[in-house]
């Protein structure tokens, strides 16, 4: 697969989906971190019943087999909240046609191939990019650029990692034991279907069509006993539908139209997906995580890294009178990998003055996949390390998971990086969308302005147009 150095200001565009109720279930799903089980209760890993190996072989054949494939495929996430239910929708509608004829509709990018020309549509960003099909659709075509990062960054990622394999691997079936945790039967003849029991995480649920052997939903299922821990926090959730839900499924071919591509009126096409997530602070359109600057954060709790296998929670009301820089970032995201060595020289830099010790950043992972909270913890370090970033285990800087993607949301986060500064009374003076080699120096600039009780410029803005007054600080 390719890789495309982040540009100024680039950044990766995330859909919106938990609602307030996901701020519980990320800490339900975070507590399983620091509860882990002993070896000997862990799925192992392997397909345990042979009727369910028998059966997922069956599913793979029957996609293998597929000459065109189209559902009206959207990810689900429907939840109860005390007694105000919640429901949220996205759209994943696919056409395949082999072996390089598609056409996504993942909401805010679209992905058409003729088989000749293949084009990516940002609609959020109003781009395009257009160049030769592939003489085949695999993964990669997937996880390239803001496709990918639609798809598998966040908790559509898993079901969406089954169901392109299923379409496009030439061992579907590993799809689905390179997730881990023991295969078992679910359902019945009539309405059959493969769980996945994972240890640590949510467990997965693939239910089949019986007559077509196809996947009708993918669920991720989540242990009540988790949601338990969460009500302690005063709110209790029910979740009645997290997954993907294929819709009406045709396996007939699909009509010559299905994969052309007409370029949208006003959007411009670029010749790179590093260009088309590209623009500078003066240029880049307004997020939604604007309209919190001036106002004071929402409640949040933090699940923070504490020690080796061990995390705790930050709350806003904990971390009351610092000047906190929180940083939404995620490992498959190349515009954060490239801001997280200026973020670690901006920590390194204020540790040197004592006037900057109510000052705190925190890293904070955007990413859901893998599904174990403690797989997700390896993942995080291995890529920290690798980049040789060091952000645990400082006084002045913390890193954090956000698995459910529900602080990302309370905050309005759309695009990755995204960084949201706070005063000491908890009200947001800055927003920052997408990567700029200067990202260092104007947080600096911000958290001077803060504690010298100075305004804090909005970016794009010069300083004499700034509106935002700081909480000064206090001694």
């Amino acid at each position: 697969m390719r890789s495309y150095p982040p540009a100024p200001g680039a950044r990766v565009r995330l859909p919106r989906l938990a609602g307030a109720a996901g701020l519980v279930l990320a800490l339900a799903v975070a507590a399983a971190a620091q509860d882990p089980k002993p070896p000997a209760d862990r799925p192992q890993g392997k397909l345990d019943d042979p009727k369910a190996v028998a059966l997922l072989a069956e599913v793979a054949k029957a996609y293998q087999a597929l000459g065109s494939y189209s559902d009206q495929g959207r990810f689900v996430i429907a939840m109860t909240e005390g007694d105000r239910p919640q429901k949220q929708e996205v759209p994943l509608r696919l056409t395949f046609a082999r072996p390089n004829k598609l056409s996504l509709d993942a909401g805010p990018v679209k992905l058409v191939s003729d088989g000749e020309t293949i084009a990516t549509v940002v609609d959020p960003l109003k781009k395009y990019i257009a160049g030769p099909a592939p003489k085949a659709i695999t993964l990669d075509v997937f996880r390239e650029g803001p496709v990918g990062a639609v798809l598998f960054g966040g908790p559509s990622g898993v079901p969406m990692y089954i169901l392109t394999n299923l379409l496009t691997s030439p061992e579907p079936a590993r799809a689905v034991e390179q997730l881990g945790g023991s295969l078992q039967l679910a359902g019945d003849d009539a309405a059959p279907a493969l769980l996945i029991a994972q240890g640590d995480g949510p467990s997965l649920k693939l239910s089949v069509d019986p007559k077509t052997k196809l996947l009708t939903d993918i669920d991720m299922l989540v242990d009540p006993k988790l949601l338990e821990k969460a009500a302690q926090q005063g709110k209790k959730v029910k979740v009645d539908k997290l997954g993907w839900v294929a819709g009406p499924v045709s396996t007939e071919p699909a009509a010559a139209d299905a994969f052309a591509f007409k370029a949208p009126e006003g959007f411009a096409k670029v010749d790179s997906f590093q260009e088309a997530m590209a623009g500078g602070p003066q240029e880049r359109p307004k997020m939604a995580v604007d309209s919190k600057v001036g106002q004071p954060a929402p409640d949040f709790a933090l699940t923070l890294f504490d020690g080796p296998d061990k995390t705790k929670v930050a709350t806003k009301a904990d971390l009351a009178g610092k000047v906190v820089i929180l940083d939404f970032w995620a490992t498959w995201c190349p515009p954060c990998l490239a801001e997280l060595p200026e973020i670690q020289k901006l920590v390194e830099e204020l540790a040197k003055d004592e006037a900057n010790k109510d000052v705190l950043v925190v890293a904070l992972s955007q990413d859901r996949e893998p599904a174990e909270p403690a797989e997700v913890r390896k993942l995080i370090e291995k890529t920290l390390a690798e980049k040789k970033v060091e952000l645990a285990g400082k006084a002045n800087a913390a890193l954090g998971l956000d698995p459910s993607g529900s602080i990302g949301e309370l905050f309005q986060v759309e695009g990755l990086p995204t960084i949201v500064v706070l005063d000491g009374k908890g009200v947001v003076q800055a927003a920052h969308v997408g990567f700029s080699p200067d990202i260092r120096e104007r947080l600096a600039a911000e958290v001077a302005a803060i504690l010298a009780g100075k305004p804090v410029p909005r970016e794009g803005e010069p300083q004499e147009a700034a509106a935002v007054k700081a909480e000064p600080k206090k001694d």
